[in-house]
């Protein structure tokens, strides 16, 4: 159990004095976008592990140390380089994912399926519902959230969704678990919580099979923009942050809280991290996706102990050759 609170000093990994007198001179003779820009042309052909050091050293002005990771987002990307379990790629795939919620019991938390499509011209938009959610199955971030039909642009939408198929999220941050998912499209039934005229995430950071943080997440399409509020399992708040300002909604403890937990913990079993997404919507929860690299490890935690605090519960395996 996590001691909110009860954080005690330790050595901080911040930009070595060296690293930040390069970023100033590369800056001051405005070198910098220009080997930005060449390095971005370059990332598809740069191996894996030097590609997460240079998106590691983007966010935090240092390179990760991947042979003894402390912080959360270090060992995210060691997660990312070297833990190969193949059932990551079926568990991050949105339509496969759902047998495997279905396999332990938890069928009934499935959001209704309207559509499973290979291509975009599958989808005939006449036979949708009024609102819906379309989703590509292999990556985050894609989603179309329509409330209205009517007022859908859908021929901006099929452009969107075209770009979608043709992408390899993978490697955009070389994120393995999404490597081998076949891209489709699904479309599920449109979910709100009507009381706050949005839909409530409640996003379960577990650790081997044990939520340990939950971060309830508010706001994704609305004007301010995504904002996280966390808290631990008893539902007390915790003072931090995730790379956004705090949610300002008044969000009570939902009645299905328990419930949640549970269905957070049977889903994460088995491996050393897993994020577990849940909502709940007038007394009945619902199934969201799961996750293995939050934000692609590029966004920490403030303040900063407890980048080390979810980072010490993040225990990793060893690799093949028997090293870290």
């Amino acid at each position: 159990m996590v001691l909110h609170g009860q954080v005690t000093a330790r050595e901080q990994r911040t930009p070595s004095r060296s690293a930040r007198a390069i970023f100033r001179l590369l800056s001051v003779i405005k070198l910098w976008p220009i080997l930005d820009y060449y390095l971005r042309k370059l990332w598809r052909f740069m191996p894996d592990k030097m590609f997460v050091s240079w998106q590691f050293l983007e966010t935090y002005g240092r390179f990760p140390d991947l042979v003894d990771p402390r912080t959360f987002d270090e060992k995210l990307q060691w997660y990312k380089l070297y833990y190969r379990e193949p059932l990551m790629t079926v568990f991050s795939d949105k339509y496969k994912v759902r047998e495997y919620v279905a396999s332990k019991g938890l069928g009934g938390i499935l959001n209704e399926l309207i559509g499973v499509y290979d291509t975009v011209d599958a989808i005939n938009p006449a036979t949708l519902p009024d609102r819906f959610v379309l989703k590509a199955t292999h990556g985050s971030a894609m989603n179309i959230i329509c409330k209205d039909k009517a007022s859908l642009n859908w021929p901006e939408a099929r452009a969107l969704m075209t770009k979608w198929l043709k992408m390899d999220y993978s490697s955009l941050g070389r994120e393995w678990a999404y490597k081998h998912i076949q891209p489709r499209l699904i479309c599920e039934k449109y979910l709100e919580n009507s009381e706050f005229n949005e839909l409530i995430d409640y996003k379960f950071y577990c650790y081997a099979g044990k939520p340990e943080l939950v971060f309830v997440c508010t706001g994704r399409y609305g004007a301010e923009g995504l904002r996280y509020k966390a808290y631990d399992l008893n539902w007390n708040s915790i003072p931090l942050r995730k790379g956004r300002e705090c949610s300002r909604l008044n969000i009570e403890r939902p009645d299905t809280w328990a419930l949640m937990s549970d269905i957070a913990r049977t889903l994460s079993q088995g491996f050393p991290f897993m994020r577990v997404d849940l909502y709940s919507i007038q007394g009945k929860v619902y199934f969201g996706e799961l996750t293995f690299y939050p934000d692609n490890g590029k966004c920490p935690f403030t303040p900063d102990e407890y980048n080390y605090i979810y980072g010490d519960l993040l225990v990793l395996p060893t690799k093949a050759n028997g090293s870290r």
